[in-house]
């Protein structure tokens, strides 16, 4: 059995392809396979693909399909795993040559459930690190966590045992993936940290995440089905607090000020403001409570002095 397989989903990444591959094929570790599909490109990524399949055939393995977006490529991916572990790269990214040995091996040869590194924020002219040191519980890890799938081992068996895969067709896929997965967890000992950054996440102007402004709606599908998913299973009680903490921050945050804020159809503005309003009245109307704004932070001083009148401004802004 290989101890790892890396599936690259592809998609008119042609400029940035080669660079993966190259830190894929020159990794230390031995015992690993490199899964590739080819979510239907129109550039030379085919090509790409094809030339180094041909020269690593006995560690590559190349799948062509019709586009269906980034969640569809890995699930269709994960079959041809054979891996102990499975590891989702993205093929505008790159990693650090001794990623897969590191981390295989704060696996405990096989013990760990999840396996996650550190990785760098990769811009044109700088980079940045995004360090997590350790985490205190499955708790903590909700709060905390980072919600990419790309700097994670999975244990195969057990992920295939979940029946947890991507939301195909739509973004923000990583997020459900990941709070999803969680309710798995019995104990954050399941849960292993590699200290070092391994994997350079390219910030790209061009990409997915900074081109489809329009799709910002689409979070409010992902965290309705969350939510959904977490009271079938049986823990929303538990685990309402961390949730309503981590969804409402990235509401305010992240999908209000980095996204809808910056949409200059005025009608879309407002649809989207008002299903923020809304969401945060029907899921969280208390999350100006919880317990987790408590801590000092500037984030968490946002978040409290937001009212129905500073709202309102973002109507007009």
């Amino acid at each position: 059995m290989k101890k790892i397989s890396v599936i690259v989903p592809v998609y008119n990444v042609s400029a940035y392809l080669p660079r993966c591959l190259e830190s894929l094929v020159a990794q230390t570790l031995t015992e690993y396979e490199v899964i590739l599909v080819n979510d239907g490109s129109t550039d030379a990524s085919g090509e790409i693909c094809q030339t180094y399949a041909d020269k690593y055939p006995a560690l590559i393995q190349y799948y062509e399909k019709e586009n269906g977006g980034l969640s569809d490529a890995r699930n269709y991916g994960l079959p041809y795993a054979t891996g102990q572990y499975v590891l989702f790269i993205d093929s505008d990214d790159y990693v650090e040559p001794e990623m897969l040995a590191r981390m295989y091996a704060k696996s405990q040869a096989g013990q760990k459930k999840i396996v996650e590194c550190n990785f760098f924020w990769e811009y044109e002219t700088k980079k940045r690190a995004d360090i997590i040191e350790s985490y205190a519980s499955l708790k903590d890890y909700l709060v905390k966590g980072r919600v990419v799938a790309w700097n994670k081992l999975y244990l195969r068996d057990w992920l295939l045992a979940t029946k947890v895969k991507f939301p195909v067709g739509l973004l923000y896929e990583d997020q459900e993936f990941f709070f999803k997965l969680v309710t798995y967890l019995t104990d954050i000992t399941e849960v292993a940290l590699d200290p070092v950054c391994e994997v350079h996440y390219v910030q790209r102007g061009d990409s997915i995440s900074y081109r489809e402004t329009t799709r910002v709606q689409e979070i409010f599908t992902i965290y309705a089905d969350i939510l959904s998913f977490y009271e079938q299973r049986g823990c929303l009680a538990k685990y309402r607090s961390e949730l309503e903490y981590r969804f409402s921050r990235n509401l305010l945050g992240n999908v209000l000020v980095r996204k809808v804020l910056k949409i200059k159809d005025k009608a879309l503005r407002r649809q989207l403001l008002d299903q923020i309003k809304q969401t945060l009245r029907h899921d969280f109307p208390k999350y100006k409570h919880n317990p987790y704004l408590k801590t000092r932070s500037k984030v968490n001083l946002y978040l409290r002095v937001v009212d129905p009148l500073l709202f309102k401004l973002f109507y007009i802004i």
